[in-house]
């Protein structure tokens, strides 16, 4: 099995499922409120761990009962646990708010936002990247790895080398080039190709001259796409290191990622 290394958040996610639309000065009512492990990093390791990847976590927990009984589900869950760092601190929550129509308003705990960095030495035959602050030491290492994919950030990211980055076409400007240029500035030179997913319409690969559309392998209706993202991220990886074309990954990517959610919503 291939060993993935999976740079990220773990978070306590804090669902509210919302009976109406936030309005501005309303008052809301939630049906359910639930906690579970989330964050990018824990998303795409559970894809890559059910695909038989063996898969390696780079975060940060805190040292607090919450943080320890997190690390303690990662560890029985599959995941080599070894690189993650435990800091002193109280783990504070991710607040979400999931409105009927699967819009979503997340609230962070505001603080510094402190550089990942990993506890100990990197080696995998592939890494996936969503997080925006990295210390030099996790770059270089970063940079030894033979296959890297990374989340287009959405806010100033320490630049990283990647050779495929991913991003909702939400996220990025409509200009192609423009979108190239700006994964360009995160990725470096090892920059392959964009992808740019769409919800249920045709994926975008563009590698800064061509561009091609790849219709997904299934269109599903679904209120709650939360994790949906990074799924797609960790079996599009996977399916590189299988040895598919990039085109053929996120296909079968989203395949997987679409009876994932099927499954859920059942």
């Amino acid at each position: 099995m291939p060993r993935v290394i999976v740079i990220g958040s773990v978070n306590h996610d804090r669902i509210w499922q919302l009976d109406a639309p936030l309005v501005r000065g309303g008052r809301m009512q939630f049906s359910s409120r639930i906690t579970r492990l989330g964050g990018g990093a824990y998303y795409t390791g559970q894809q890559l761990l059910e695909l038989g990847a063996d898969v390696a976590v780079v975060s940060r927990l805190m040292l607090d009962e919450q943080g320890q009984a997190a690390l303690k589900s990662l560890s029985e869950a599959g995941f080599d646990t070894e690189y993650i760092v435990m800091a002193t601190g109280e783990t504070a929550p991710l607040e979400i708010f999931l409105e009927p129509n699967g819009e979503r308003t997340i609230i962070a705990p505001a603080g510094r936002s402190y550089p990942l960095t990993a506890a100990g030495k990197l080696s995998s035959a592939g890494v996936y990247i969503n997080a925006l602050a990295l210390d030099d030491d996790l770059v270089d290492q970063i940079d030894a790895q033979p296959l890297v994919v990374s989340q287009f950030p959405l806010k100033p990211a320490t630049p990283r080398p990647a050779d495929y980055v991913i991003s909702s076409r939400d996220d990025v400007s409509d200009d192609l080039a423009l979108a190239w240029q700006r994964a360009r500035q995160i990725a470096g030179s090892r920059l392959k190709m964009l992808v740019l997913t769409d919800g249920p319409r045709p994926i975008t690969l563009f590698d800064g001259s061509d561009a091609v559309e790849v219709e997904p392998a299934a269109r599903i209706d679904t209120a709650n796409t939360i994790g949906a993202g990074d799924r797609f991220a960790g079996a599009f990886l996977f399916a590189l290191l299988q040895g598919q074309t990039p085109a053929a990954a996120v296909w079968d990517a989203s395949r997987i990622t679409a009876e994932w959610l099927r499954q859920r919503d059942d």
